[in-house]
């Protein structure tokens, strides 16, 4: 019953790019290029919620969806569609385009997000971007902006007895090196445009 419910429902927006279905939390997700966008179980297609359109989603009398996982209700932020609309198909197929524009404009923005993090750079640890954004330096484009010589400047001001390796592992991150394929010469080419750095302070 729930299968051919599934498989009925992804027919009916076989339109769309790339329609997939996947079991989840004991239904189905419905997807397009891999992006959920409903979920599927026994009687009902749920279709995922967003800031820009909660609000309509409430006024056409959808309700949230209450799932029992682990012996507790979680609500998530899924919204049940009901007969008036499943019967509207024009309507409902102008919702779920929507739906999937907002779905795919929030994995955007989490992508490139993820990519500017600092922590993609090479030589980044948890605890060296902690400590960078703390100074200001919260992420990729701004480290740019300063630089590597103030960024260690500002992170050994908040933490005198900071290695000098964190200085090569900056101008590595920068360029896209690891610290361990500097040579030796590179590093005092690095710490010598530190010490100068620091006269101009």
């Amino acid at each position: 019953m729930l299968k051919t419910l599934a498989i009925n429902i992804k027919h009916e927006f076989s339109y769309l790019k790339d329609v997939t279905l996947r079991s989840f939390f004991g239904g189905f997700s419905l997807n397009s290029e891999s992006i959920m966008f409903a979920w599927i179980d026994q009687n009902n297609i749920y279709l995922r919620a967003h800031d820009e359109y909660r609000s309509m989603f409430i006024e056409l009398g959808m309700l949230p969806l209450d799932l029992i996982f682990d012996g507790s209700h979680k609500l998530l932020d899924y919204y049940r569609v009901e007969d008036e609309l499943r019967q509207d198909r024009q309507k409902l197929h102008t919702i779920v385009q929507m739906v999937i524009k907002y779905a795919k404009q929030d994995l955007d923005e989490k992508l490139a997000k993820s990519q500017s993090r600092l922590k993609s750079l090479p030589n980044m640890t948890v605890s060296l971007e902690k400590l960078m954004v703390s100074a200001g330096i919260i992420d990729i484009n701004i480290f740019r902006e300063v630089g590597y010589l103030e960024t260690y400047y500002r992170i050994k001001s908040k933490n005198p007895k900071l290695s000098i390796n964190i200085l090569f592992g900056l101008f590595g991150a920068l360029h896209g090196r690891h610290v361990g394929t500097l040579s030796s010469e590179s590093k005092q080419i690095i710490e010598l445009a530190y010490q100068n750095f620091l006269k101009k302070k």
